[in-house]
């Protein structure tokens, strides 16, 4: 009789656990997800449109001078284009999630195409920006290295796109299925679970994996961005101090603020989310309690909205980087 008292006290309090760490892990939407952050996705998405579609447009316009940075440029503003279409989805989703149940056709059609469009995307661009900057690096830099040169080579570049747009579906993909059918089924959904809740946005231990991955990558890839664009910038400054000629001066100048405006902007709005995500995903791996990440689930959002907005700041900063290295290469 003891023992079967035990038990049921036991089990009450491991019910009343539960139930406490469900109340304390309930996310709630607030201003910011009802008012500030759709707004601000709004203006993304009213500039981005239109400067992506014109930035497109401009590339090709260009094709008579075909080379590979162009190449790469009108990639990078294709994915850019494709992230601005899909922010709508996760402004609605900041507005009704929380209206939507967790099991219904609209959550989960909204989330795959959230999830799906955001790292394919990102990790697209993120791929193109790289290429683009050895491209330079070996243009401005090193002109007569023969293997970096080939990341100018139209040939070399046009292949390096299609295997780029092509190899991350495979791994997205199996994510998002393995998010969608195991980790998120894990869940002891008892009914009432809306769409914008925590296991939603944050997934479990094969996605923290995957975004400290990711995010690790991406902290290599950001070193070697800065490398090439900061040897680039130095090699400017150094033509500009010999160069006689006054139109040549403000022509390296141009180059060489755009190139820092560049490199800042792509820090400024990659490398928050990825730090976020190394530490959200260590602590996810480490700990189960999810008490941290809804202290900290708006630093997540801030760094999401920063991510979206270099969609906007890449056509205007690249498409201009482009014509300030087209007149220095004529000049050589």
């Amino acid at each position: 009789m003891a023992t079967e008292v035990n038990n049921l006290m036991t089990m009450t309090m491991n019910l009343t656990a539960n139930i406490s760490q469900g109340m304390t892990c309930k996310l709630t939407a607030g201003r910011l997800e009802k008012v500030v952050l759709p707004v601000l996705y709004s203006i993304i998405i009213c500039v981005g449109l239109p400067a992506n579609f014109m930035a497109l447009w401009m590339f090709l316009q260009q094709s008579y001078r075909k080379h590979g940075i162009l190449i790469y440029l009108t990639n990078l503003s294709m994915a850019d284009l494709i992230s601005c279409l899909a922010l709508p989805f996760r402004a609605t989703l900041l507005l009704m999630g929380d209206y939507w149940k967790e099991r219904s056709p609209t959550c989960t059609t909204v989330m795959i195409i959230i999830n799906f469009s955001f790292y394919y995307t990102m990790s697209c661009s993120t791929i193109f920006l790289a290429f683009t900057s050895i491209s330079r690096y070996a243009m401005i830099v090193k002109p007569n290295n023969r293997k970096l040169n080939k990341f100018y080579d139209t040939s070399f570049a046009m292949h390096a796109c299609i295997v780029t747009w092509v190899i991350p579906i495979i791994p997205i993909l199996s994510l998002n299925l393995n998010y969608f059918f195991k980790e998120v089924n894990m869940l002891n959904d008892v009914g009432d679970s809306v769409c914008y809740n925590i296991q939603l946005q944050y997934g479990k231990k094969v996605s923290a994996n995957a975004f400290v991955t990711v995010a690790i990558i991406f902290l290599i890839i950001l070193v070697m961005f800065a490398f090439s664009y900061a040897s680039i910038a130095l090699h400017l400054c150094t033509v500009r101090r010999r160069s006689i000629s006054q139109r040549n001066r403000v022509i390296h100048f141009r180059a060489q603020m755009i190139i820092i405006a560049a490199m800042t902007g792509f820090i400024v709005c990659h490398l928050p989310y990825h730090i976020y995500q190394i530490v959200a995903g260590l602590q996810r791996l480490s700990n189960d309690d999810c008490q941290w990440l809804l202290e900290t689930h708006h630093v997540k959002l801030i760094s999401l909205w920063f991510v979206s907005l270099s969609s906007c700041l890449n056509p205007i900063l690249y498409f201009l980087l482009s014509k300030s290295f087209v007149e220095h290469r004529f000049k050589r």
